[in-house]
């Protein structure tokens, strides 16, 4: 017999383990081996036994999934049955698939039923009667149902829970959205003056997401300041004030587009200035809405950021302006929960919330969002990445499905674009540069490629040569690593910080505090202070361990080289990530930036590897090139 190894895994190429594994062991892998099968074909093809299929309001798809996957195990434990949520859809509705025995099936059905009549009762308060809406099941293979059919559940009518929810929203108030006049010299502006305008300003593409007959057209770009806001001259005093010389590129075409109250999604490079394309445009629309704030109940905005740190300097960044005395508040996990309520109760005009807050606060009513005309959704693609896709499907369903969505992202995967399909109308897309994943080009990247023992002398040797002015963000893959690294430097007395997500929000603060300040010169972290952490002076981000992900790659180099200054970005590589060498060459090539040999030599090892187990997946690599 044969017996070949990889990644520190056993692959037995015949029936039988070498002799060193006795029976009982080579019994346990073959169960496991078909147990592993049989829980993916359920998976995919549900289990044996009776089959029926039933379409549900994708809207109320992550209430039946729940928190994690929560609810719908409960759903399965209740009612004995195997639920399935697949990928088909039909406009607006959800295919489930419901297997077991007959009995089974109809107590899942009953149970689900439940839970979109809890649902619909959220918009039938104060109103007389229950709402219904159709959960009937759509069988479409007599082959996987019982020749002797039950009796079915009873199902409720969509088309009057439809009914009933437009006629609940009908009741508020109009929300006003077009506060936007062009200014004279845009109006001037020609079709190719347009298409120069938007190239000059780092190629700006704008189109519609979602094609629509008889859209409106796209605004043109503006050029300054005075273009955008010289209705509103509170707003240029402010920027005058901030010290800000010209509008950048995503301001420059995202203001005209926002202020004539179209939904947009903004796709541009880190530190690129998206917070504030969006921001400048919620202030004139909570201003200019037709109900005095006085009367209103709850915000008019609602920003969700991924983290903590994004959310609070949002939240900063909002206390900036003086605009006819607009007022925030930031709602975060960590945070003093009661003191965070208590500001709600004041009443405030804009929320920024972390989306686990954010539930918590309108699971318990003190969150009240009926009334949230502007919505953003601030760093969407990390918000994805960090699964809080759930918890933000959940209190969207509560917000008017009139209001005006903005959503941002520095990346445009499949997950924002099913976002933004959800829970924007017709909006107008606006990318900087390119779709595809780059690195701001005002970083000079270097790779070391090394072994991992290799680190901590090479870090250390860098931070002993750092210069008097250089302040260092050095991103760690794990919490035990950055705290290693944290304690080490504090024996070598050097001026460091520490954050990641077990951390006291106390020693959060005070890290980020101390970075900007000068207090700290090196900041220790782990992905959490990849985004939207806005330090001017970082001169260089240290990749002491590369991040699983290009894209992660992408947005901690985005933490040095902001504002118009130029940075330093210093990767250390090895073997482990040599899967990430191919996409990392070509972000290094886009940039043109060296590439080590080793690089081009690791990819090229990586993707033959790919090859031989596409080609022939039940066998191991005994020759792996070596190190």
């Amino acid at each position: 017999m044969s017996f070949d190894w990889e990644d520190d895994w056993p692959v037995a190429t015949d029936n039988v383990f070498p002799n060193s594994y006795t029976n009982k062991y080579n019994t346990q892998f073959k169960e496991k081996r078909f147990n592993n099968y049989k829980n993916r074909r359920i998976e995919e093809n549900g289990a044996p036994g009776d089959c029926e299929k039933m379409w549900i309001p994708t809207k109320f798809v992550g209430r039946v999934i729940g928190r994690g996957g929560s609810k719908i195990s409960d759903l399965k434990y209740e009612s004995g049955a195997n639920i399935h949520v697949t990928k088909d859809t039909d406009e607006n509705k959800t295919l489930l698939k419901i297997f077991g025995s007959a009995e089974s099936i109809i107590k899942a059905t009953q149970l689900i039923n439940e839970i979109a009549q809890d649902r619909q009762r959220t918009y039938t308060r104060n109103q007389p009667g229950s709402s219904q809406f159709s959960l009937e099941p759509v069988v479409t293979s007599s082959e996987s149902v019982p020749t002797t059919k039950p009796e079915k559940a009873k199902f409720f009518d969509m088309a009057e829970c439809l009914r009933q929810e437009k006629e609940y929203w009908s009741n508020f108030p109009e929300i006003k959205k077009v506060f936007y006049e062009e200014h004279p010299d845009i109006s001037a502006l020609t079709e190719k003056d347009v298409k120069e305008i938007r190239l000059e300003k780092n190629n700006i593409v704008v189109d519609r997401v979602l094609s629509t007959e008889n859209a409106a057209a796209i605004p043109k770009p503006v050029l300054t300041f005075e273009q955008a806001f010289f209705k509103y001259p509170e707003i240029l005093s402010e920027l005058k004030k901030a010290n800000f010389e010209k509008p950048t590129p995503i301001q420059c075409q995202a203001w005209p587009i926002l202020l004539s109250g179209e939904d947009m999604i903004g796709i541009a490079q880190t530190g690129s200035g998206k917070t504030l394309a969006f921001l400048l445009p919620a202030f004139i629309h909570i201003e200019g809405q037709l109900t005095p704030k006085e009367d209103r109940k709850g915000p008019a905005v609602l920003v969700v950021a991924p983290t903590r740190e994004l959310a609070l300097q949002i939240d900063k960044e909002i206390k900036k302006y003086n605009y006819h005395g607009i007022n925030s508040c930031c709602i975060y996990g960590g945070g003093d929960r009661k003191q965070q309520v208590a500001e709600l109760k004041r009443g405030v005009d804009i929320v920024i919330a972390t989306p686990g807050r954010m539930n918590d606060l309108f699971d318990s009513g003190d969150l009240y969002i009926e009334n949230i005309t502007y919505l953003i959704l601030d760093e969407a693609d990390r918000m994805l990445d960090m699964g809080f896709e759930a918890q933000i499907r959940r209190v969207l369903y509560g917000i008017r499905p009139n209001r005006q969505t903005v959503m941002t992202s520095a990346t445009w995967p499949s997950g924002v674009r099913r976002l933004a399909v959800s829970y924007t109308k017709d909006p107008v897309q606006v990318y900087v540069g390119s779709l595809d994943l780059t690195a701001t080009h005002s970083v000079a990247q270097i790779i070391h490629i090394l072994h991992e023992d290799d680190k901590e002398k090479i870090f250390f040797d860098f931070i002993a040569n750092m210069g008097p002015d250089d302040k260092v963000i050095v991103f760690c893959s794990t919490k035990a690593k950055t705290d290693y690294l944290s304690v080490e430097c504090i024996m070598k007395r050097l001026p460091s910080a520490s954050i990641h997500s077990n951390k006291e929000q106390c020693d959060r603060e005070q890290a980020i505090a101390d970075i900007m300040d000068g207090t700290a010169k090196i900041l220790i972290a782990t992905d959490v202070a990849s985004r939207g952490l806005d330090i001017d002076d970082v001169t260089h981000v240290i990749n002491y361990d590369f991040p699983k992900n290009i894209e992660e790659y992408v947005h901690r180099v985005g933490r040095t080289g902001r504002a118009g200054k130029t940075g330093e970005s210093i990767s250390y590589f090895t073997r482990e990530n040599w899967a990430n060498a191919s996409e990392l060459i070509k972000i290094l090539e886009e940039a043109e930036q060296y590439v080590p040999k080793e690089l081009y030599d690791m990819s090229e090892r990586f993707a033959s590897r790919q090859d031989r187990r596409s080609q022939n997946p039940k066998r191991g690599f005994r020759n792996e090139p070596s190190w």
